[in-house]
């Protein structure tokens, strides 16, 4: 039995299943990503690959060019939510400038959600944050701020996966 298992997995090849698992997440947010899904795109951007190098080098790089490109041009037609995502994106690779405008632009949403502007609130909280205001967001959340809640749950998107990278089985 096991030399037919191992027979299938030289015949078909095999992946871990970390590898797999890694594969799929970049897969499901692919798809979604293509379906104008911003928050899929971003979390492919944003994402780190913690699968073995093989996964990271053939699979991710051609997942995060397909969201690029999908921000891009969703950004390029006057989609502020792409252009944002964007900007996230940029920020978190160490744009400063981008990062001040941001700042500046979730202190403005926070001011007039908190004052009680419902469409200011929404804004907040349906658009993708770099990493740095997500934290901070988090940190508010923490000790209670509601708005900041909700601008945490719906930027925890980062994909993060913990598997055992060493079990084997073969992909069909």
């Amino acid at each position: 039995m096991a030399l037919a298992a191992s027979t299938a997995c030289l015949l078909s090849g095999c992946m871990s299943y970390g590898e797999t698992v890694v594969y799929q997440l970049y897969q499901t947010n692919a798809d979604r990503c293509a379906q104008n899904e911003t928050d899929a795109c971003v979390a492919m951007l944003q994402s780190s690959c913690d699968a073995p190098a093989s996964v990271c080098t053939n699979y991710a790089p051609e997942f995060q060019a397909q969201a690029s490109r999908q921000l891009s041009r969703a950004c390029q037609s006057n989609d502020d939510a792409s252009c944002h995502a964007l900007d996230a994106v940029a920020c978190d690779n160490g744009d400063s400038a981008v990062c001040d405008r941001l700042r500046e632009d979730y202190a403005r949403l926070y001011s007039s959600c908190k004052l009680g502007d419902a469409s200011d609130c929404e804004s907040l909280s349906l658009s993708v944050w770099p990493k740095a205001q997500t934290d901070l967001a988090i940190n508010q959340c923490e000790n209670g701020d509601t708005i900041a809640c909700r601008v945490a749950s719906s930027s925890a998107s980062a994909m993060k996966v913990t598997v055992d990278k060493n079990a084997q089985f073969a992909t069909f």
